[in-house]
């Protein structure tokens, strides 16, 4: 099933998307949602991310939650190899690396405290399916988080984003707007999508200004 939000768009090859993902904004990004997740996971916790690019966002979080145990999963083999090599310099077997499709996830049910994606749903092409896998990761208790650009944002949220950034807002302003039909998920699409995949076990809410954080909760009597 093709997303109802999906449209034809930009996706930057892996060496330009590794290269774009170091860029001071993005890292800046990565730290707010390491932080996020930091303070969520339990200690020894289990983490998946799925659709982790060339791993900053683990890399990060291996580095403020060294107990957790990471996996981190793309369907891009070149995206992988690029993750294993940057991570091997400075974080030795602190991730585990796959190549794998969000459709169809190649873990046993309940086998994560948290699964995280960042910027990757709005290409899925099973959106439902997709949200469904990341649900039946969960352990008791876990969550899934799907992070994405909120197409609604305001000016105030632009504004606020960029005294939080530190950004100028001229370029705050341009850079969403230059994104957002491409790359920011329409909020009605979304919350349809969520309902479908999780029911009330699902929810929507707005973070760091100009961003939405689908969250997905596991069913507290799985087993």
């Amino acid at each position: 099933m093709i997303s109802s939000f999906r449209g034809k768009h930009f996706e930057p090859p892996p060496w330009l998307y590794a290269h774009l993902a170091r860029s001071a904004v993005r890292r800046g990004l990565y730290r707010r949602f390491v932080s996020d997740l930091a303070a969520r996971v339990p200690r020894g916790g289990r983490l998946l991310d799925v659709g982790a690019g060339p791993g900053y966002l683990l890399g990060d979080l291996a580095r403020a939650r060294p107990d957790l145990r990471t996996w981190g999963l793309d369907c891009s083999p070149d995206m992988m190899r690029r993750a294993r090599r940057q991570q091997a310099g400075c974080l030795p077997g602190a991730s585990r690396w796959l190549v794998a499709d969000a459709c169809a996830l190649p873990f046993a049910a309940g086998s994560f405290d948290q699964v995280v994606a960042t910027f990757s749903f709005h290409i899925w092409p099973c959106p439902v399916a997709g949200l469904q896998e990341l649900r039946r990761l969960l352990k008791p208790g876990g969550a899934a988080w799907v992070v994405e650009l909120r197409r609604e944002a305001a000016a105030h949220d632009l504004r606020a984003f960029a005294r939080e950034t530190g950004l100028p807002f001229p370029l705050v302003y341009l850079g969403y707007h230059l994104v957002r039909w491409q790359h920011a998920v329409p909020a009605p699409a979304l919350a349809d999508l969520l309902q479908q995949a999780a029911g009330a076990r699902g929810r929507l809410r707005p973070v760091h200004h100009v961003f939405w954080r689908a969250e997905l909760r596991g069913d507290e009597n799985d087993a």
